[in-house]
């Protein structure tokens, strides 16, 4: 399946978001809780959290910052 140019930047948005906000609720949580029972169920659900926040989020952010940087580009 290939995918149409117009649709590449949000896809690799959706793949960043999803690896930055795994590694970080990761790290996250296993420095603030460390390895005891239930970190795999209080990580997945700190994840779901952050990666339902971040994607909209950054949906809505790139098209501005990208409009934001292009006034600075030649």
């Amino acid at each position: 399946m290939k995918i149409k140019k117009k649709n590449e930047m949000k896809i690799t948005l959706i793949i960043m978001v999803l690896v930055m906000t795994f590694v970080v609720t990761f790290v996250s949580v296993s420095v603030n809780f460390g390895y005891q029972t239930g970190f795999v169920a209080k990580w997945l659900k700190s994840w779901g959290l952050a990666y339902a926040v971040a994607l909209p989020v950054v949906l809505v952010i790139m098209p501005l910052i990208k409009r934001g940087i292009a006034r600075f580009i030649q």
